[in-house]
């Protein structure tokens, strides 16, 4: 009989490519809709970051029952998860800010400039984080600020949903050699 490799990294990788490329849709649907920064492409983000990391840490707890899905092991599988699916989501940030649509850090700075001014932002205010942000705003820094953040939601969301999905092993002599 073959034993089975409990390893996460399989499975946090082809999970966190499923993960990725919804991640990248929702981004293609709000770019051609003209409302890529819009705050609702972040909730959907948002609930696809948490479905993911659910399913793939049920899947991995109904496929390794002797294992068990200890709640390390679930938050090392949603972080490594989402990992994954951020560096999927950077590049293609990167390739549709550098190579698709240049004009996009423009308009991402007029959007975030009418926050600010939404939010109550004095004008002398805006000017300085302005004239700072796009001295630092590459596409390449917004690739990377995105791939720490969708790694850091995956993290957070995974400290939450492993106190529901772990599962302690169903044998007590598990890894016992």
């Amino acid at each position: 009989m073959e034993e089975q490799s409990n390893s996460i990294t399989p499975m946090a990788m082809s999970h966190g490519l499923y993960m990725g490329l919804a991640l990248v849709l929702n981004s293609v649907v709000f770019y051609v809709m003209g409302s890529l920064f819009s705050n609702i492409g972040g909730y959907i983000a948002y609930g696809i970051i948490i479905a993911g990391i659910a399913w793939t840490m049920r899947t991995y707890r109904d496929k390794n029952p002797e294992a068990g899905l200890s709640y390390g092991r679930a938050l090392g599988l949603g972080t490594l998860q989402s990992l994954f699916a951020s560096l999927i989501l950077g590049f293609f940030t990167f390739v549709l800010f550098k190579l698709v649509d240049p004009s996009l850090l423009d308009k991402f700075f007029a959007f975030f400039e009418e926050q600010m001014l939404k939010n109550g932002t004095s004008e002398n205010q805006i000017d300085t984080l302005m004239g700072f942000y796009r001295k630092m705003t590459t596409p390449l820094t917004y690739s990377l600020v995105q791939v720490f953040s969708v790694t850091l939601f995956g993290f957070i969301f995974s400290l939450i949903l492993a106190i529901f999905l772990k599962k302690q092993t169903t044998n007590p002599f598990h890894g016992v050699e």
